[in-house]
C-alpha cells in the first residue's frame, strides 16, 4: 500500500513538472529555476513523508510491545477478580436458594407463584 502511495506520488510530481514544462508563460531559465525548486520541495516532502512513516512505525511497534506486556498481566487479574466473585457469590447464593426453600414451605397454597 505504501509502495503504491509512493509510486502515485512520484507520479503526481512528475505529470506536474511535464504539464508545467508544457503550459509555462516563462523563459527556459525561469522554467528551470522554478522546476529545481519544485524538484527540492518534492524531494523535502518525501523526507517528510518518509520520517513520519518511521516515526509512525516506531510509536506502532512500541504500542504492541506495550500491549504484549500488559494484556497478560489485565487478564490474569481479571481471572483472579472473576474467581473472587464466584468464591464470595457461592454462600449468598446459597444463602439465597434457603430462603427460597424455607418460602416455599411456609407459604405451601401458593408454590406455583414462588
Amino acid at each position: 500500500m505504501i509502495k503504491n502511495f509512493f509510486k502515485g506520488l512520484l507520479f503526481g510530481v512528475a505529470a506536474g513538472t511535464v504539464g508545467g514544462l508544457l503550459l509555462a508563460p516563462r523563459s527556459g531559465n525561469e522554467t528551470r529555476k522554478k522546476l529545481i525548486e519544485e524538484l527540492e520541495e518534492a524531494a523535502t516532502l518525501t523526507n517528510d513523508l518518509n520520517n513520519s512513516l518511521n516515526h509512525f512505525k516506531s510509536a506502532l511497534i512500541e504500542t504492541k510491545e506495550t500491549a504484549e506486556s500488559v494484556i497478560p498481566a489485565f487478564q490474569e487479574a481479571i481471572k483472579k477478580d472473576i474467581e473472587d466473585f464466584k468464591f464470595q457469590a457461592e454462600p449468598r447464593i446459597t444463602q439465597i436458594n434457603e430462603q427460597v426453600e424455607k418460602l416455599k414451605a411456609d407459604l405451601p397454597e401458593y408454590p406455583e407463584q414462588i
